[in-house]
């Protein structure tokens, strides 16, 4: 396909490095960021790896005099569509380069088409289970929390020049992990202990154990939840296994009563010091990272047993680890807008709202 000068084009298995590199083009800048897992990306790429079982990937990318201009990738996901019964496809790794409307416009149309093609209704862009995370919307310059990218700004008129509207807004928590704080999260556990609910690190649970669990109980718990993929104990394994050995799996954490696993936290220990690229000199503000700010992914507790205290003994019990590790700030990534349950959860542990994302949408 061709608009003038614009070629969207689907890059050869030769130049999957120089796709999943392209990130260095629009961030590398930056005093501070996350950089992506180039080694990793072109895996799932090209299918390798346990997570792309059930995933058609198409990468696309804008190109004009064989300089890239825009990228994306085209996904359809089976186990988005069995759980969810939508007809919708995710364009994930997108990309641009600013002042390139045109090339950006034509390539998420193209991805759109190619979607359409393949009788599904719909595109979303900006949150994908494992593969995909949403466009900030504010403190663009800021470092982002784990996992997250500070988009340029400029996204925005490139999708909404595609076509594209706001389908759902996401809100970032940060906690001071002040002493007043960490007494609250004492009385938390304790509260939850008193009804029967013993909590226990991954590592004390039995970590591997805790993995497979985790993906049991994370899927129930999110079955209704908007935009969710459920994935597999096989799928899990590969990526969560590494942490054994990390503070990971002593800030993450297990809820028990009776034998039953009912609630599960995902947690990591600030990894700026070792993942993120940051430019000689640059000191990070201890709330955004800098080894001071550990991270809350997901917290997850079954319908049965809500409304009992269950989640705040085990964000409690995770940010009482972060604390003992010299952590000051915990983040509690991400939120829906309108997941008022888990809102209220990151109120009453101290949260308040620190970044805003939003994700795309498109009918045909």
């Amino acid at each position: 396909m061709a608009l003038g000068k614009v070629q969207i084009e689907q890059p050869a298995t030769s130049q999957l490095e120089q796709f999943a590199a392209f990130p260095f083009e629009i961030y590398s800048h930056r005093a501070a960021w996350w950089p992506p897992d180039t080694r990793s990306e072109v895996e799932l790429l090209r299918g390798r790896t346990p997570i792309a079982a059930d995933l058609e990937i198409t990468p696309l990318w804008a190109r004009r005099d064989d300089k890239i201009l825009a990228r994306l990738s085209v996904v359809i996901n089976q186990r988005y569509l069995d759980h969810h019964r939508e007809r919708l496809g995710h364009l994930i790794h997108f990309e641009a380069l600013p002042n390139e409307t045109q090339a950006a416009v034509a390539l998420l149309n193209e991805a759109c088409v190619r979607l359409k093609r393949r009788s599904l209704a719909s595109a979303r862009s900006g949150f994908a289970t494992f593969l995909d995370y949403p466009y900030a919307i504010d403190n663009y310059d800021e470092f982002p929390s784990f996992l997250l990218r500070a988009t340029p700004d400029y996204y925005h008129a490139y999708f909404k020049n595609a076509g594209f509207f706001s389908e759902k807004g996401l809100v970032d928590y940060t906690m001071a992990l002040t002493a007043q704080a960490l007494e609250g999260y004492r009385t938390a556990v304790s509260a939850a202990q008193s009804r029967g609910f013993l909590v226990q690190s991954w590592r004390e649970y039995g970590f591997m154990r805790a993995v497979d669990t985790w993906a049991d109980t994370i899927n129930a718990a999110f079955a209704r939840h908007w935009g969710w993929s459920p994935a597999s104990r096989v799928q899990v394994r590969p990526t969560l296994a590494m942490l054994e050995t990390t503070a990971a799996a002593d800030l993450s954490m297990v809820a028990v009563t009776r034998g039953k696993v009912v609630g599960m936290v995902f947690s990591v220990p600030d990894l700026s010091p070792i993942l993120a690229q940051i430019k000689p000199g640059v000191r990070l503000a201890p709330e955004r990272g800098g080894g001071k700010r550990g991270a809350l992914i997901n917290i997850g507790v079954l319908e049965p047993w809500r409304g009992q205290g269950v989640n705040l003994a085990l964000a409690g019990a995770s940010f009482l680890a972060m604390a003992e590790r010299g952590m000051k700030y915990a983040g509690y990534t991400l939120v829906l807008d309108d997941n008022w349950p888990s809102r209220k959860t990151a109120e009453k542990l101290g949260g308040c709202v620190t970044s805003n994302f939003v994700v795309y949408r498109r009918d045909f």
